[in-house]
């Protein structure tokens, strides 16, 4: 057999495999993990600020008009659907603090951190509010892949139109809320939040 033969059928098991991964969807756990490892590294970690005093002159505000910076009051009134079905709101739930997650099970970058995010709820669950938002069209696709994966936080999805200060265009998206109901931090991208500085953070907006 020809070398150059031989160059043309490794050229087309290549890509025949990369063909079967992508047809039958394993690209999407693969690109996962490899994103898990970077993570990691703590490149891709949110800059933690303390939520600055504004002396009770903030407001509620949204992208379209007005920077949404820290310190801004949340919008509470944002409503989801629980995984039965029933609905809530921000402001019906505990007054502590709230860690938002926008996700969806076709992100790879969603389900990289997804592990961290389980970690962190098996510790704060009391103390924090966890509403990890699925962006699926199909719901039990959501509810189907936390079951698989043995993930016990909650999640939910849209009941209405998100908030436009919620609204980043991008996945993930992780939104952080102290008990004061001000915007503490918003964060685009994956992040570890699995780790003690992220922790001694989430303390600091009680």
């Amino acid at each position: 057999m020809s070398t150059r033969l031989k160059r043309i059928l490794r050229y087309a098991l290549f890509m025949g495999i990369l063909v079967l991964v992508y047809t039958q969807g394993w690209h999407k756990p693969v690109v996962a993990t490899l994103q898990r490892g970077i993570l990691k590294t703590g490149i891709m970690n949110p800059q933690l600020k303390e939520v600055p005093d504004t002396n009770g002159k903030t407001r509620v505000k949204g992208t379209k008009s007005e920077a949404v910076v820290p310190g801004d009051l949340a919008d509470l009134n944002m409503q989801f659907f629980d995984e039965n079905d029933q609905l809530v709101s921000l402001k019906d739930m505990p007054k502590q603090p709230y860690f938002i997650n926008f996700w969806a099970t076709w992100c790879p970058p969603c389900i990289a951190e997804m592990p961290g995010i389980a970690n962190l709820y098996a510790d704060k669950k009391d103390e924090v509010n966890f509403v990890l938002v699925s962006f699926d069209t199909d719901f039990e696709k959501a509810k189907a892949f936390k079951a698989k994966k043995g993930f016990d936080f909650p999640i939910y999805r849209i009941a209405y139109d998100l908030p436009d200060m919620y609204n980043t265009g991008s996945l993930p998206t992780t939104i952080l809320i102290n008990a004061q109901g001000q915007l503490a931090l918003t964060h685009m991208g994956m992040a570890d939040y699995d780790t003690e500085a992220f922790r001694e953070y989430l303390e600091e907006l009680q």
